[in-house]
């Protein structure tokens, strides 16, 4: 309980100076519409912070990493009702407990909101308390290193997932990223549009794991159905695909790395799912497919703090 209190108040009053600090943005330096975008930077400490907390606006989708954990359980944050809305929301997350005593990667997975070509991408403070009882705050800056990620979205809505192996672990404190780019620092006075998701507000989630209800093979596809039909997304586990083949997966372009076991899916986009229908180019084999889940994704009233 006395962690709770601490941790509320902290949040408290480093929400009432984020007007000051969420008008610096961070971006990839060349913005288009449909890139997805990695961000990270790995901050040096000499002892673990009792307390940490990270404080996030974005005008599109992302998923926050602290040493290559997802700190929220919800997915395609922040809700939006409307997909095509780039508007800024900010969001708060404790994140004591994924922290180590020596270095701190945090990493940012960002989405852009099509059609929206959006120079203001993110805004981040890491802010907390230390063992002594110094306050630390960091703010996201041209220091932070980015690079397009594997996945981006395509004109259709539909998205494009490019697979190397070697980007697996992009989140993680391990991972040296050879060839990103400092990212591009922006200062704009936004603070008056912000929406604040503080603690309490209207978030999604995966709800069900479906599998599908049968299968129908043809020449050159196989298709699945699900009964019930869900909102959502398809993910398959393929086995011994080739390196460089290229599968649909209902709208979702695929491209296989070549280790013998490897999943596709969609990131920040879903639909409405009652089928789906599966091929590929002259490699591909229906043996490939080892495993087909619907993933249904609900909405739901947030009321948690943590995050």
């Amino acid at each position: 309980m006395r962690e709770i209190m601490i941790g509320l108040l902290s949040m408290i009053s480093y929400n009432i100076s984020a007007q000051s600090f969420m008008t610096q943005w961070i971006s990839l330096p060349e913005v288009d519409s449909t890139s997805q975008v990695w961000f990270r930077q790995t901050i040096v400490d000499s002892q673990r912070p009792t307390l940490a907390n990270i404080i996030i606006t974005t005008t599109g989708q992302i998923e926050l990493y602290v040493n290559g954990y997802n700190v929220s359980t919800d997915t395609r944050l922040p809700y939006r009702v409307y997909s095509d809305n780039d508007k800024p929301i900010c969001m708060s997350f404790n994140v004591t407990r994924f922290l180590r005593p020596d270095s701190n990667t945090i990493a940012v997975w960002y989405s852009p909101t099509y059609p929206h070509i959006q120079p203001r991408q993110i805004s981040l403070n890491y802010n907390g308390v230390m063992p002594d009882g110094e306050k630390f705050s960091y703010n996201a800056d041209e220091e932070w290193l980015c690079r397009k990620a594997n996945i981006s979205l395509t004109a259709d809505g539909e998205e494009e997932f490019f697979s190397p192996s070697n980007d697996a672990v992009w989140n993680s404190s391990e991972y040296e990223p050879a060839c990103w780019i400092g990212a591009k620092l922006q200062n704009d006075d936004t603070t008056s549009s912000i929406t604040d998701y503080a603690s309490f507000y209207n978030s999604r989630r995966v709800t069900k794991i479906i599998r599908p209800e049968c299968h129908k093979i043809s020449r050159d596809s196989i298709e699945y159905r699900f009964n019930p039909a869900f909102q959502g997304y398809v993910r398959i586990t393929l086995r011994e695909a080739k390196k460089g083949e290229k599968l649909d997966i209902g709208g979702l372009k695929y491209t296989c790395n070549g280790d013998i076991d490897e999943q596709a899916y969609r990131k920040f986009t879903d639909k409405y799912c009652d089928y789906v229908i599966i091929c590929g180019d002259r490699r591909f084999r229906k043996s490939q497919i080892q495993n087909v889940e619907g993933v249904e994704i609900s909405t739901y009233f947030h009321s948690n703090w943590l995050y």
